[in-house]
C-alpha cells in the first residue's frame, strides 16, 4: 500500500483545528508542501485532497462510477435542499438531472435581457443618486431578484428569499465542519434559527408552486418547465416536494454563484484600463474566485491515482480555487487577467471547472454566463465604480467562497 503524503495533524483531530481556522490557507499550503495528492485526517474521517488536472478528471469523469456523494458535507446540505442535484445520490440525481436538463437548454433563455434590463435600469438610477453602494450586497439582492423572476416570474420581495438563505448558508457550514452536531441524531435538534429559515423559504416556494398548478395558463419560465418535464420524458410528474427540492437547490446556487463572481469582477476592473470582453471579465472573475471553492466524493470502492492509494470509503477533496491557482497550468495564477480567455489561448481541458466537470457539471452554467455578462456590460457602461479609501476586500470561505464584509465603493457617471 502506497500512502500519499500529509501534515501529521494532532493525535485526535488530526488537522481538523487547522482546516476550520483557515480552510482554504490550510489547503494551499498542504498542497505546496505535499504535492498534487494530500492525505488528510478530520478526527475520524481520512480525505485526499487531489490537485492535478489528471487526477481530478479521474474522479468525476473517467471513474466516476466508483465516487458517490454519499458524504458528510452532501448530507448537511440536504437538510435544506433534499433530494435534489447538489446532494442526491444514484437513482434520485439521475432523474432529476434527466428532467431538469432539458429546461435548462440555452435557447429556454433567449429573452432574459428584458428581465435583466428591468431590474438594473432602477437599480443604476438607485446608484447613480446614492453616489456609493455596497457592491457585495447588490450584487446579491440583483441576482436572488433575477433568479426569482427567471424561475418563478414573481415579483415577491427577494429579502424574502436572500435573508433566510444566510441563515441556512451559515449554519449549513458550521455543521459541515462540526465533528459532532446535535442534528446528526434527529432533524428535531437542528438550531431554532435554521429550522426558521427552511420554514421561510418553504412558505414562499410551496405557495408559489400551489398558486402555478391552479394556474390556467402558465408563463414561460423555470417552474412551467419542470411542471412539463415528465411529458417529454416519459416519467412520473415531479412532486411538490421534489419541485421544492429542485427550486431551492436553484435559489441557492444560481445566486450566490453568480453574485459573487460579480462582485469579484467589478472589485478588479478598477485596475482594468479598458472594459473588454463581459464574458472574459466573468470567466477570470469565476476563475479566481470559484464560488463552489471545495467539492467532496466518497470513493465507493478502493482506487490507486497517481500511485497512491485511496481507501474505500474515504473522502476526496477537490478545489476548485486551488486549481485554477496552480502555477504550473496557469502563468502568473494570481493575477486577474481577462486576455487568458481570448480566443486560442491554451489551458488545460480539466484545469478550469468553475461549474464542475463531468456528468455533475452544473445545468445552470449557460444562464449564468448570460446574466453575468449582460449585468457586466450595462453597469460598465453606465456608471464608473471605485472602491472608498480603505477597503481591502477578502475571501471566506463557508459553503460557498464569499466576501469577508461589505466592499463599499463609489458610484460616478460614466
Amino acid at each position: 500500500m502506497t500512502r500519499a503524503p500529509g501534515p501529521r495533524g494532532g493525535l485526535i483531530w488530526g488537522s481538523l483545528g487547522a482546516f476550520q481556522a483557515d480552510p482554504l490557507g490550510f489547503l494551499a499550503q498542504a498542497a505546496q508542501e505535499h504535492g498534487d495528492i494530500v492525505r488528510l485526517r478530520f478526527g475520524p474521517v481520512t480525505a485526499h485532497l487531489l490537485n492535478s488536472p489528471a487526477a481530478i478528471e479521474h474522479v468525476l469523469s473517467r471513474n466516476a462510477s466508483n465516487y458517490d456523494k454519499a458524504t458528510r458535507s452532501a448530507d448537511r446540505i440536504a437538510a435544506t435542499t433534499g433530494d435534489s442535484l447538489l446532494s442526491a445520490n444514484a437513482h434520485a440525481w439521475e432523474r432529476h438531472r434527466r428532467l431538469i436538463q432539458p429546461v435548462f437548454q440555452p435557447k429556454c433563455f433567449d429573452g432574459i435581457k428584458p428581465v435583466l434590463d428591468s431590474l438594473l435600469d432602477p437599480m443604476l438610477a438607485r446608484w447613480r443618486k446614492a453616489g456609493r453602494i455596497d457592491i457585495v450586497d447588490e450584487m446579491m439582492q440583483l441576482v436572488i431578484a433575477a433568479v426569482i423572476k427567471v424561475l418563478f416570474t414573481s415579483d415577491i420581495d427577494p429579502m424574502r428569499i436572500s435573508a433566510p438563505l444566510e441563515v441556512i448558508l451559515a449554519d449549513t457550514w458550521r455543521r459541515i465542519e462540526a465533528p459532532l452536531n446535535a442534528a446528526m441524531l434527529s432533524p428535531k435538534l437542528h438550531r431554532p434559527a435554521f429550522k426558521a429559515a427552511v420554514r421561510a423559504v418553504n412558505d414562499v416556494v410551496f405557495d408559489l408552486i400551489r398558486q402555478r398548478r391552479k394556474c390556467t395558463q402558465w408563463p414561460d419560465d423555470v417552474l412551467t418547465r419542470l411542471l412539463r418535464a415528465h411529458e417529454a420524458e416519459g416519467e412520473a410528474q415531479l412532486s411538490d416536494t421534489e419541485l421544492r427540492d429542485a427550486a431551492v437547490t436553484l435559489l441557492l446556487a444560481g445566486h450566490e454563484t453568480t453574485a459573487n463572481a460579480l462582485s469579484w469582477a467589478f472589485i478588479h476592473l478598477l485596475d482594468a484600463p479598458e472594459i473588454g470582453d463581459p464574458a472574459r471579465i466573468f470567466a477570470e472573475a469565476i476563475r479566481l474566485y470559484p464560488s463552489i471553492w471545495v467539492i467532496e466524493r466518497r470513493a465507493i470502492a478502493a482506487d490507486v491515482i497517481d500511485g497512491f492509494d485511496i481507501p474505500r470509503g474515504s473522502s476526496v477533496l477537490i478545489s476548485p480555487y486551488l486549481l485554477h491557482r496552480h502555477p504550473a497550468f496557469w502563468p502568473h495564477a494570481s493575477a486577474f487577467d481577462p486576455t487568458r480567455f481570448a480566443q486560442g489561448t491554451p489551458r488545460p481541458s480539466a484545469g478550469y471547472m468553475p461549474f464542475g466537470l463531468g456528468q455533475h457539471r452544473c445545468v445552470g452554467l449557460y444562464l449564468a454566463n448570460k446574466m453575468a455578462t449582460h449585468i457586466i456590460a450595462r453597469v460598465s457602461h453606465t456608471v464608473r465604480l471605485t472602491l472608498l479609501p480603505d477597503q481591502q476586500p477578502k475571501t471566506l470561505a463557508g459553503i460557498t467562497l464569499r466576501h469577508e464584509g461589505p466592499v463599499l465603493m463609489r458610484v460616478t457617471a460614466d
